[in-house]
């Protein structure tokens, strides 16, 4: 599946990687040890990051797992904005 970009709500557990999360109606319990990377952020698009504020402006913490919702596994790509912690689903990988 392509690009997803949708808001979700997540709860964390103790070192803040998502241990469920709630999109289009429907709760996904995270499955498989939660992969973190910081990618950059597509800074081009809205808001210009202004000089002087940090590699926040430009950073986002990326995070991919496995996840159960209706009985079967599917991959899940989220972007966690932690300025104002928002969480979006980016991608959504069916396994085979």
């Amino acid at each position: 599946m392509g690009r997803i970009d949708e808001a979700v709500a997540v709860l964390v557990d103790q070192e803040g990687a998502p241990t469920l999360f709630r999109w289009r109606e429907k709760d996904y319990q995270v499955s498989s040890r939660p992969v973190r990377w910081f990618a950059r952020t597509e800074w081009w698009v809205g808001e210009r990051a202004h000089r002087g504020i940090g590699s926040g402006a430009v950073e986002v913490e990326m995070w991919r797992f496995l996840a159960t919702g209706d009985g079967s596994k599917t991959s899940f790509e989220l972007l966690h904005n932690s300025a104002a912690n928002s969480w979006k689903l980016l991608r959504q990988f069916e396994l085979n």
